[in-house]
């Protein structure tokens, strides 16, 4: 039994380094995306600086001007370290080009084999965008100074970790759609738009109103973004750091098992040429 945990071990390993392998290819695109992917964020901080001024920065649902920025420059850190790149469409691709075959050939379980190639590429990616967030963090840095970042940093961690792991289980399980849809790119565009939105790319989601802050701490778009973040802040505490620790992993459970559930029919029906 130790045996075989331990070439399991290997195994996994070594896809763990191929992955990265591959990833350092493509290091300068993965900064170019980065960068990209800022701009939309950035563009969030710029909004609420004009609202903020409109308001002669009073509070906002609680925040106040540094707090709000300290929130979205958080978010694009999350973002960085976290967000699959293309891990659906690549997934896609094996199923509709028929390279999931050679995995059904060898003692590799589809998803680890998945998981490893994600935490492989979320490596590269946060090497190479570690200068341009830590130079934009550096230049922001007052806008974190009433952050008890000793304390909250921990749970933030935490939940980073399981930000994580929600969306690439979200992105596997989206991605089985391939074995009944030639194209999941509709699917995957609905998705992320309402992941943007219920997520808090657009604004902390604890500014809504109450009802609908309640419905949004059950959806698993928060857990991905504003969860995290919010911990960060200080912004969750008591038993909703916990609650929201149980909700966050049950989300994660549900989506692998409806992930490992699609699979497995999808193998069911599944042909490719030389199958």
């Amino acid at each position: 039994m130790t045996s075989v945990i331990q070439q399991q071990a290997a195994l996994y390993t070594r896809i763990f380094s191929l992955g990265m392998q591959n990833s350092l290819v493509y290091r300068w695109n993965f900064l170019v995306r980065a960068i990209a992917g800022f701009v939309p964020l950035l563009g969030s901080v710029f909004l609420w600086k004009a609202v903020f001024a409109d308001a002669n920065n009073q509070g906002f649902a609680g925040y106040d001007y540094h707090v709000m920025m300290a929130y979205f420059l958080s978010l694009i850190v999350l973002d960085a370290l976290t967000s699959p790149v293309e891990d659906d469409f690549a997934i896609a691709s094996d199923i509709r080009d028929g390279r999931i075959s050679q995995v059904l050939l060898k003692p590799i379980n589809y998803f680890t084999y998945r998981v490893s190639l994600f935490l492989s590429s979320r490596l590269v990616y946060a090497a190479v965008v570690c200068v341009p967030v830590g130079a934009m963090l550096i230049f922001f840095r007052d806008y974190f100074n009433s952050i008890p970042m000793a304390h909250t940093l921990p749970y933030a961690l935490l939940a980073m970790i399981g930000s994580a792991f929600l969306q690439f289980t979200i992105t596997y399980a989206v991605a089985m759609l391939a074995f009944w849809l030639l194209e999941i790119g509709s699917v995957v565009f609905i998705i992320f738009s309402i992941e943007f939105l219920a997520g808090g790319h657009v604004f902390p989601l604890d500014v809504l109103p109450g009802p609908l802050y309640a419905i949004c701490r059950w959806l698993p778009f928060a857990y991905e973004y504003y969860f995290p973040v919010g911990l960060f802040l200080g912004r969750i505490q008591g038993d909703a750091i916990w609650q929201g620790f149980l909700v966050q992993w049950a989300w994660i459970a549900f989506f692998y098992l409806v992930g490992q559930a699609l699979w497995r029919r999808g193998l069911k029906r599944y042909t490719s040429v030389g199958n």
